[in-house]
């Protein structure tokens, strides 16, 4: 269901540390200054938290240009993404695939009905008709036409941009139709941005700037990923106040401990650390995918993404024995044969530093020179 299981990893492989592709984590650790307020935290640590994580929402409020009642916090994406199917109970939800698996998982347990749009490795660029609607003078309007049918009698649609697994971006022209119709329909969107703040500066367009006019549009942020702190669970949500105001009811109000609240202001107020982070990981891409193809290798397709993960095809054959190879070195990546919708054998690996990603390189050579 997930990456990131290192204890399970120790079990079956026997080692005792791993390079772990199977988890989208900035590999450069939290800001700096995030270690010291975790120190000065744990002076509250004998206290409650804030249950409004009233100075967090100020910072995120700050920082992200969203006024504070339209903010609510939680234990991560994947508790707010519960806590939002808990309030709206949704009888259909549309979910475009392959996802993340909480999407359908939360859904299920409210007992939504659930359609899918089928994606495909290529991801959002299913939908991307740009070179199509030069030539078709009724693009647009049969466009409109296929997203009325895919939505009809939906009340809840999932979307996920930049997209997990295949880190493709949901075109504007497409967002605003969507919103559009969802709008007409009465349909909620809850938008999925965790991976938002991986985008290159000309490509980061929140989904946040359009919530003012669409007050059925709920967009989830995370800041687990990017910051690297996943092990202290972060997430948020924004929604027009009236929709937050039905989340709380179904929220523990003591899901955001102190710890997490220090580390989040702390990683927000600093102003050197994405930009950093984003250069340092685009470096890393480029030489990734630079040696892959210098490399050739027949039996693998690598499929380019813009943010910090990209989808490896394994041709002609399962992926249980690469995926043990690299793991027998110590190299963990994620196996996508559990993504529903995404048909041919998949990995998923994470960008992480040149070195980590040359080890990456040199244990699929390894592999196919040893006949695998």
């Amino acid at each position: 269901m997930h990456g990131g299981n290192l204890r399970r990893a120790q079990e079956l492989y026997g080692l005792d540390s791993f390079i772990d592709l199977s988890a989208n984590i900035n590999p450069f650790g939290p800001p700096s200054g995030v270690w010291v307020s975790l120190q000065k935290g744990m002076e509250d640590i004998v206290n409650y938290p804030d249950p409004e994580s009233l100075a967090l929402r100020r910072t995120l409020s700050r920082h992200l240009g969203q006024p504070m009642e339209t903010i609510m916090v939680g234990n991560g994406a994947g508790e707010l993404i519960f806590t939002v199917m808990q309030a709206l109970k949704p009888q259909k939800v549309v979910i475009p695939i392959p996802t993340f698996s909480e999407y359908e998982r939360a859904a299920r347990a409210v007992g939504s009905e659930i359609q899918y749009v089928p994606l495909g490795p290529q991801g959002w660029a299913t939908f991307s008709r740009r070179d199509e609607a030069k030539n078709n003078p009724d693009y647009e309007r049969d466009n409109d036409q296929m997203w009325r049918e895919l939505l009809k009698g939906c009340d809840l649609l999932f979307l996920c941009s930049p997209h997990n697994p295949t880190g493709s971006v949901l075109e504007q022209e497409t967002f605003e139709l969507i919103l559009k119709i969802t709008k007409e329909i009465g349909c909620n969107i809850l938008f999925d941005e965790s991976f938002f703040d991986f985008l290159p500066n000309e490509s980061r367009e929140s989904a946040r700037g359009y919530m003012a006019d669409n007050e059925h549009l709920i967009v989830l942020y995370s800041l687990t990923k990017f910051y690297s702190l996943p092990g202290l669970r972060l997430g948020t949500v924004f929604a027009h106040p009236s929709l937050l105001k039905s989340f709380e009811q179904y929220r523990d109000p003591w899901s955001v401990n102190v710890l997490a609240q220090h580390a989040g202001i702390t990683a927000l107020e600093d102003a050197d650390y994405p930009d950093d982070v984003r250069e340092k990981l685009q470096e890393s891409k480029c030489y990734f995918y630079g040696e892959f193809a210098k490399c050739n290798f027949e039996n693998l397709r690598l499929w380019p993404t813009s943010v910090n993960f990209a989808l490896i095809e394994v041709l002609n054959q399962p992926p249980e024995k690469l995926i043990k190879h690299l793991g027998c070195l110590g190299i963990l990546v994620r196996d996508c044969t559990s993504f529903e919708g995404l048909s041919g054998y998949f990995i998923r690996v994470a960008i992480k530093d040149i070195y980590v990603m040359g080890r990456l390189i040199e244990g699929l050579k390894q592999f196919f020179i040893n006949g695998g």
